[in-house]
């Protein structure tokens, strides 16, 4: 009996901290979100007001960014400083697969960072800045709607977690 009640308790904790751990990643995804829009700030800022080239951008932002996002900018400026002749678009989305492949970045933030690779360095320098702000304003609406739905889902894996818990407990016992 000893034995069944302590696998019980292993289930039912296990369970829990899936739960616990979903949540903490809906969290994390959040504030990845923020980091990203931040950084494309920066982006703009440093080619506005710096005059950088988009190079000296990336290069500037990787030092100021967190992980996963400062080996992404620095692995672009790297690439782009080979002056391989590969397209911007080609190297953002070679550095997206290699660098961001740990964020947490769901499907349409993903897609509109690919979007915005695409779009970044095929022209000027004030097509440039109006792809970064209309990038910067399509993630503050997935952010916006990520923090609406952030304490409802947050309350629910914590919730499943447990309940799950609780259901294999009942099961098994």
């Amino acid at each position: 009996m000893g034995i069944k009640m302590a696998g019980a308790v292993c289930v039912l904790i296990s369970c829990s901290a899936m739960g616990f751990l979903q949540s903490a990643q809906i969290r994390a995804r959040y504030r990845e979100l923020l980091e990203l829009k931040k950084i494309l700030y920066q982006l703009e800022g440093y080619i506005r007001f710096g005059s950088c080239t988009l190079e000296e951008a990336f290069e500037s932002v990787a030092g100021r960014c967190e992980a996963p996002y400062d080996g992404f900018f620095s692995c672009l400026a790297e690439e782009m400083g080979e002056k391989s002749g590969v397209t911007l678009a080609e190297l953002w989305q070679k550095a997206m697969e290699d660098k961001l492949s740990s964020s947490r970045l769901a499907g349409e933030e993903r897609e509109l960072l690919e979007r915005m690779g695409r779009d970044l360095g095929r022209l000027d320098r004030e097509t440039q800045l109006k792809t970064l702000a209309l990038s910067g304003g399509q993630l503050e609406e997935a952010r916006q709607r990520l923090l609406q739905e952030l304490p409802g889902k947050m309350k629910l894996y914590n919730c499943l977690g447990i309940l799950a818990g609780v259901f294999l407990t009942i099961l098994l016992v």
